[in-house]
């Protein structure tokens, strides 16, 4: 076969852009999970959210100190779970509590965090279905507190993990 001048360089320029054309056209990686825990003394602006006069709901605010006999929920965001074939994603959540003694107080493992449900769009942050209430009595030690949560993606084999600390007064 005989290629002319003209054609030879635009022959040599397609076989040049065709690998890179072939790799724009492979799906993009999945991002990998991602949670966010949150402990709060609001937990109604995050499960009964209320829109404000200028059309905007108001967020939940971390506390950082609890006094004793308050109510506070620790929930968890997460985003990026690895949808299965059906579109569905199957994440597990592990929760614990720890005292300033550095002693569990609530140890719950592999609760539904986002199990058989329809995975949320790539980079869209969800509310987990899985969350701690707490209460401290006054027979509680005063001191640093803190929720450690462990995201395990059954579909991806991913684990992602958040804590956050507080003081109880």
């Amino acid at each position: 076969m005989r290629i002319l001048n003209r054609h030879r360089n635009v022959v040599a320029a397609a076989l040049l852009l065709l690998p890179s054309a072939l790799q724009a056209a492979d799906p993009a990686p999945q991002a990998k999970l991602d949670i966010r825990l949150l402990v709060t003394a609001e937990p109604a602006k995050v499960f009964r959210p209320v829109k404000g006069p200028d059309g905007k709901a108001a967020l939940a605010e971390p506390i950082k100190v609890v006094p004793k006999g308050q109510q506070i929920a620790a929930v968890i965001f997460f985003k990026d779970c690895q949808p299965d074939a059906a579109g569905n994603c199957n994440v597990e959540v592990d929760l614990k509590g720890v005292n300033p003694q550095g002693v569990a107080f609530q140890d719950r493992k592999g609760s539904d965090l986002w199990r058989n449900r329809r995975a949320p769009h790539p980079g869209v942050t969800q509310l987990g279905s899985s969350y701690m209430k707490l209460q401290f009595e006054p027979k509680d030690p005063v001191g640093t507190y803190k929720v450690i949560a462990v995201a395990h993606d059954r579909n991806s084999g991913t684990d992602s993990r958040a804590e956050a600390s507080f003081e109880v007064k």
